[in-house]
């Protein structure tokens, strides 16, 4: 697989040790029975640097989440997993501890702790309880796992002697980067993160050795990024209590002799590759499942993961209004959801995810008659389906809290056939690149999101079809492809200036 520019980021990484670090992985190992078998890791970073990682022989640090992933890696030295066995075209060296201290990291600090953090979703006055439970986890989980993915890192750099490039990813691996630079000194290191930077005030929610040990973590990085210039504004305000001199207007701050280099870079999708999939065999048999569901009635999609930063139960409240508002339309729309249940090792998710599926049934009992089913639910992870889905649409839905950028307004309307409309939460990050060609509506705001319904189904054919063609349009001059081409670019600059 080869992408525009990638010639240009193979020239640069020639003599480069590539070290990508990140929670989850580009491969996972399930036990089926006595067999284990691999799985490719889903989403758009795995796509983008998979083809580095094999052109370059390069190396992708993971945790060991499944016992698959534990498994395997204990048959190979230092847990250094080659991919393929026979014939490796990178690594993955994963890093294997006690589950009990994995649990403590992630279940407990970074999520839900960072996550609600990040996201806006804590109830402040009773929530969070920062507790013994929580101090002991950040000491025995996320300071232990940071320590440990570091160690490995430390390990990787050593194994040649090209110049090490770390590309650190997301919220899980914050102090990653300092316990690197204490061991390896003078050292290029990168990190990017995928969910949003909340306001200072929020973010003092942490205690205040969590927050100094998060940031100067983080500047500790050559270069930061975030996907939107907000979050640029906020990460920078909340350094101003711990940095040295922080600069606004070139996105700079300066801790402890390193300039850190803060900068938006706003992912996007792989235009060509949704495209082509849109078209495969395996997508239009799912089609027909979608169409025979749909019928003649106006189709509102939505699909998440049940994560409480998605808002899913008020977008179903606000379905519910519209219904009860709209009666004229009881057996003419039909609201189809997707997705998969996640993190349902932790209360407050298996909570949330059994809180959907009752209001679902609430609203399905309430309405129901003559054969329409006004809510279609279907929990399980189908990605030729969503993208099925996401062709035959009238309506799209998506309404989060908070989303660092929120990828699926983008991949929809890339393929969508319908002239789909949008309503968008004025808090996905990708809002404020989509805003002027969609119905923009308040997460928090139901009458708002109903009425938006109504206006949806309302509207006319041109309007819907000029709106979505100026989505295609935005989608289709920036891509995936541009987000990873742009950090090189500046890796190369940044590089080269420290070596003068």
């Amino acid at each position: 697989m080869s992408y525009p520019q990638q010639n240009n980021i193979l020239e640069f990484l020639k003599d480069k040790n590539l070290i990508v670090v990140s929670n989850r992985g580009p491969v996972e190992f399930h036990k089926n029975g006595k067999q284990i078998e691999m799985k490719r890791g889903a989403g758009g970073l795995v796509s983008t640097l998979l083809p580095l990682m094999e052109a370059l022989n390069g190396t992708w640090i993971a945790s060991a989440m499944t016992l698959g992933d534990a498994e395997v890696a204990g048959q190979f030295p230092d847990n250094r997993v080659p991919i393929p066995e026979k014939d490796p075209q990178f690594w993955v060296p994963f890093v294997v501890v006690d589950r009990n201290r994995y649990e403590e990291y992630y279940s407990v600090i970074s999520n839900p702790l960072l996550w609600f953090v990040q996201h806006y979703m804590w109830n402040n006055p009773y929530t969070p309880t920062i507790d013994e439970k929580t101090h002991a986890a950040w000491e025995n989980g996320y300071v232990y796992l940071n320590k440990r993915f570091a160690q490995k890192v430390v390990e990787e750099s050593k194994r040649n002697h090209k110049e090490p490039l770390i590309m650190l990813q997301d919220y899980h691996l914050y102090l990653c980067p300092s316990f690197i630079r204490q061991e390896l000194g003078d050292i290029f290191l990168s990190q990017f993160i995928h969910i949003p930077w909340p306001q200072c005030e929020y973010f003092q929610i942490l205690p205040q050795y969590m927050r100094k040990a998060i940031l100067e973590g983080m500047l500790s990085n050559n270069i930061l990024g975030f996907h939107i210039p907000r979050y640029v504004t906020n990460f920078i305000q909340c350094c101003e209590e711990f940095a040295d001199k922080v600069d606004y207007e070139q996105g700079r701050v300066q801790y402890r002799g390193v300039t850190t280099h803060v900068k938006s870079y706003p992912i996007s999708v792989d235009y060509n590759g949704i495209k082509k999939m849109a078209n495969s065999k395996e997508v239009r048999a799912k089609e027909e499942l979608i169409k025979d569901m749909k019928g003649d009635k106006f189709l509102i999609y939505r699909t998440d993961r049940a994560d409480l930063s998605k808002n899913i139960i008020r977008g179903f409240e606000a379905y519910d209004l519209f219904l009860k508002n709209h009666p004229e339309y009881h057996g003419k729309v039909k609201f189809l959801s997707t997705g998969k249940p996640t993190r349902q090792q932790i209360k407050e998710y298996k909570e949330y995810y059994e809180l959907i599926q009752q209001k679902i049934s609430e609203v399905n009992d309430k309405y129901a008659g003559d054969g329409w089913k006004p809510i279609e639910c279907l929990f399980r992870a189908d990605y030729q389906l969503v993208v099925a889905a996401f062709k035959n649409y009238d309506c799209l839905l998506v309404n989060p809290i908070a989303d660092g950028m929120n990828i699926v307004p983008k991949e929809a309307s890339v393929v969508n056939e319908n002239h789909g409309l949008l309503i968008l939460s004025e808090n996905a990050g990708c809002y404020d690149e989509l805003k002027d060609h969609v119905l923009p509506v308040n997460p928090f705001d139901i009458k708002q999101t109903a009425d938006a319904f109504y206006q949806a189904i309302k509207m006319s054919k041109k309007d819907r079809e000029n709106r979505l063609s100026s989505l295609q349009d935005i989608v289709s001059q920036r891509t995936i492809y541009h987000w990873i081409s742009e950090q090189f670019a500046d890796f190369e600059r940044i590089m080269g200036e420290s070596n003068k």
